[in-house]
C-alpha cells in the first residue's frame, strides 16, 4: 500500500471523481485510475462502486476512506510538527468549537493566536457532539472543543482535558408572559427551542429537568441550530435553556434568565477532546491554551 494510493481515494470521493481528484493532486486521470485499481488489487476486493455519476464506497471502501484520512492527516500533521518546531509559521489545523463558546471567546481566543501565527491555516467547525465525534475518530478535526451534560462523552474513546463546568439557565425574551407566572406548570405548556435531542427519554437531560420538577414534557418543541435556536427564543414565544456565560452578551440580547422556575437544567462539562496518544502540534497546542484560558476567564463557573 502507497501513500499516492490512500492519497486517490481519498481525493476521488472528495471531490466527486477520477477527473476532479486527478486535478487536485495535479496528476493525469490515468494516474488516478492506475492507483484506485491496485489499491483494489492489494485488498482483494472491490472499494469503489461505478456509477454513471461519479462514483461510490463499498462496505470495504468506507472503513478503508475512514483509515486513509486518518492516515494522510497524521502525515500532514507530522510534517507540521517538525516545522513550527523548528520555529516556521507553517502549517494548518482543523478543530471544533462548541457554538456558546464561538459567540462568546472565540474572537479573543484566535486574536491571541494570531500573535504567534500568522500563517498558519485555521479551519473550525461548529462543536456540536454530532458533528465533532465522527471527525475526530477519522481524523479530519484535530481537536474539539465541546460542552457536553454530564457522562455524555465516552470517557474511553478520547482524550478529555476539563475546562470549566458552567451553569445553564432557563431563558426567555424580555416581556414574555412567563415571567409573571414562572411555575413548572406553565413552563411545561410554553413551546421549547432546542439544539439537542428532544425525546423524552431517560438519558436525555431535558426530559430528566420536567420529571424531577413533577410535569409533564412539553408536547411542543422545535429542533434548531445554535442561532436558529437564539432567533426563536428573541423573537417569538419559546422557551430555551441557555448557558449562562451567554447570557448578557450581545449574541443574546433580549434574552434574560428566567427566575424561581422550580426547574433545574444540568450543568455543561466544557472539554477539549483529542485522538488517544496522538499529540498536537506547536500551533494546535497554542490554540488550545488561548481558547481554555479565554474560557475559563469569561465563564461562570458553578459551585460544587
Amino acid at each position: 500500500m502507497k501513500l499516492h494510493q490512500l492519497q486517490a481515494l481519498v481525493a476521488s470521493i472528495d471531490h466527486g471523481g477520477i477527473r476532479a481528484a486527478a486535478r487536485m493532486l495535479n496528476i493525469s486521470q490515468a494516474a488516478v485510475t492506475k492507483a484506485l485499481r491496485q489499491l483494489e488489487d492489494e485488498a482483494g476486493l472491490p472499494l469503489l462502486q461505478r456509477r454513471s455519476r461519479g462514483i461510490g464506497l463499498t462496505p470495504a471502501g468506507e472503513r478503508a476512506v475512514q483509515r486513509a484520512r486518518l492516515v494522510l492527516r497524521q502525515i500532514e500533521l507530522t510534517e507540521d510538527d517538525w516545522q513550527q518546531t523548528r520555529g516556521h509559521d507553517h502549517g494548518s489545523i482543523h478543530i471544533g468549537v462548541t457554538p456558546y463558546v464561538t459567540l462568546t471567546v472565540l474572537g479573543d481566543a484566535f486574536a491571541w493566536f494570531r500573535q504567534r501565527y500568522q500563517q498558519v491555516q485555521v479551519h473550525i467547525i461548529d462543536g456540536l457532539m454530532s458533528r465533532t465525534l465522527p471527525r475526530l475518530r477519522d481524523g479530519s478535526l484535530d481537536w474539539a472543543l465541546v460542552a457536553a451534560d454530564p457522562g455524555e462523552v465516552p470517557s474511553k474513546e478520547f482524550t478529555m482535558q476539563h475546562v470549566v463546568r458552567v451553569r445553564q439557565r432557563v431563558a426567555a425574551r424580555q416581556g414574555h408572559r412567563i415571567f409573571l407566572d414562572p411555575s413548572p406548570e406553565a413552563l411545561s405548556a410554553c413551546e421549547w427551542a432546542h439544539t439537542g435531542p428532544i425525546a423524552d427519554a431517560p438519558g436525555n437531560q431535558h426530559a430528566q429537568m420536567f420529571r424531577q420538577a413533577g410535569v409533564p414534557f412539553p408536547k411542543r418543541a422545535v429542533l434548531g441550530e445554535t442561532l436558529a435556536a437564539l432567533s426563536l427564543i428573541r423573537h417569538g414565544d419559546a422557551l430555551g435553556v441557555v448557558p449562562e456565560p451567554l447570557l448578557g452578551h450581545p449574541e443574546s440580547r433580549g434574552i434574560s434568565p428566567v427566575p424561581n422556575t422550580g426547574l433545574e437544567p444540568s450543568d455543561l462539562d466544557v472539554i477539549v477532546l483529542s485522538q488517544p496518544d496522538v499529540p498536537m502540534t506547536p500551533a494546535a497546542a497554542y490554540f488550545a491554551h488561548c481558547l481554555i484560558s479565554c474560557v475559563r476567564a469569561g465563564a461562570t463557573p458553578t459551585v460544587s
